[in-house]
């Protein structure tokens, strides 16, 4: 496979995953309900504690899929520059 595909490949799969990653996000907001509180005040506790760790582990997850989007999209770039189709 020739490097041009390859960047290709890279720059379509980078901006892919960006897409999903703010349908992903959209959804979610949209999507959310807020807890309901316990009676008490250690099931009220319990019950945030956990809704902040799901929250947090959905915007890790979001973060990370970010990250790897943007790298396949700076590894695109930087191939089709080394092929000397994008001129400065």
């Amino acid at each position: 496979m020739s490097n041009r595909k390859i960047a290709a490949l890279l720059l379509a799969s980078g901006a892919a995953l960006i897409v999903l990653v703010f349908v992903l996000a959209v959804q979610a907001a949209l999507s959310y309900q807020k807890p309901q509180i316990g009676g008490d005040a250690g099931a009220a506790f319990s019950s945030m504690l956990s809704e902040v760790l799901y929250l947090f582990g959905k915007a890790v997850f979001l973060f990370v899929a970010i990250l790897a989007a943007s790298h396949l999209l700076k590894n695109g770039v930087e191939l089709l520059k080394s092929e000397g189709f994008m001129q400065p």
